[in-house]
């Protein structure tokens, strides 16, 4: 379940001193048909973009896994914020890992 999913990489990333790499977004509030991987409706897609659109302008939220409640982690950061700032990272790190590459040097070499 997700709850599981939340306390397991959460002691992961804590225990890696990475929490802060950690982002999950998520709405629990869902209702039943939006929530639904069967209903592919046009309206329902419709509805999923909404919510998605929504819960990018949100704050960044975490789980506390004492009360199972998610409560907003950044006041001032958004999920979009954050979805690019760990988008910077993750790109970063793939430059980093094709520069120390044999393949990625040659690849760079023939642009």
């Amino acid at each position: 379940s997700s709850d599981l999913v939340d306390f397991f990489l959460s002691t992961v990333f804590q225990a890696l001193h990475s929490e802060k790499n950690y982002l999950r977004i998520q709405d629990d509030t869902l209702s039943e048909k939006a929530s639904s991987v069967d209903i592919a409706t046009k309206e329902n897609l419709n509805d999923l973009v909404k919510i998605g659109e929504a819960l990018l302008k949100k704050p960044v939220a975490r789980v506390n896994l004492e009360t199972g409640v998610s409560e907003p982690d950044h006041h001032d950061v958004t999920n979009e914020e954050a979805i690019k700032r760990v988008a910077g990272i993750l790109s970063r790190e793939r430059k980093a890992r094709e520069a120390r590459s044999p393949i990625g040097k040659v690849a760079a070499i023939s642009k």
